[in-house]
């Protein structure tokens, strides 16, 4: 089984194995190479700086510490997919264009 975009501008099938990889990848290197700024705290988690909300990045999922943000998301915390989507704003295909590069590597 695959998933294919809404939006019919560009057709992308990702199948059950390239989600399952991207929902596992380490978020730090990804907001790093988005220019995001970490300030590390306990545990090895990490801080996002310079954002509205307190969201902590642990290691493949992030949590958002802010009630008002609960509000007016549908999530408040998830995978590499969930921030770039409910974050970044992305369109789930676009979360998974970005998120491809760290895919890649780890099959290699």
């Amino acid at each position: 089984m695959t998933w294919k975009r809404s939006d019919t501008s560009c057709r992308r099938a990702w199948s059950k194995t390239a989600i399952r990889s991207a929902r596992q990848i380490p978020l730090k290197p990804v907001l790093e190479s988005m220019g995001y700024e970490l300030q590390p705290l306990k545990n090895g988690n990490h801080l996002l700086c310079r954002l509205a909300t307190e969201i902590v990045v642990k290691d493949h999922y992030w949590v958002c510490k802010d009630r008002d943000l609960a509000e007016c998301v549908r999530k408040t915390a998830g995978n590499a997919i969930d921030f770039l989507v409910e974050v970044e704003g992305m369109t789930f295909s676009q979360a998974m264009d970005t998120l491809l590069p760290f895919i890649e590597p780890a099959r290699s």
